[in-house]
């Protein structure tokens, strides 16, 4: 089995790819009861919920991301990451970054729970 830190690694790599290999990220690395949480924006409870708020972001133009871990750390079952994570559009085009901190739990090679810390103004923003 993938240590924790190998887990959110493996995670990120994927939802980085193309939308459909995000989609299949989530359904794959979150437990059911997975709590994702942009702190300031929203929280999903499972795979679903998350899926269905990364679609919402299509309104922006925002299909998926992908993610340059600049640092990260694991101890027991916590990773935390700092990120620059790229918002891709539909074509493939990259449209914002934003710098992120993040908190994985992961068990038996689930998340579990995902906090993100980031300027969400400035998301906002566009």
């Amino acid at each position: 089995m993938s240590t924790p830190t190998e887990t959110v690694t493996a995670f990120l790599a994927e939802c980085g790819k193309s939308k459909a290999a995000m989609e299949a990220a989530y359904r794959k690395y979150f437990s059911p009861k997975c709590v994702w949480e942009n702190v300031g924006m929203a929280k999903t409870t499972g795979p679903d919920e998350a899926l269905a708020l990364m679609q919402q972001f299509e309104s922006m133009g925002i299909a998926y991301f992908s993610v340059k871990t600049t640092a990260i750390a694991g101890q027991g079952n916590k990773v935390l990451t700092e990120r620059i994570d790229t918002m891709i559009s539909a074509d493939g085009k990259p449209l914002k970054a934003l710098h992120v901190m993040g908190t994985f739990e992961v068990d038996n090679g689930k998340i579990t729970a995902w906090r993100d810390y980031f300027d969400t103004a400035g998301f906002a923003a566009g």
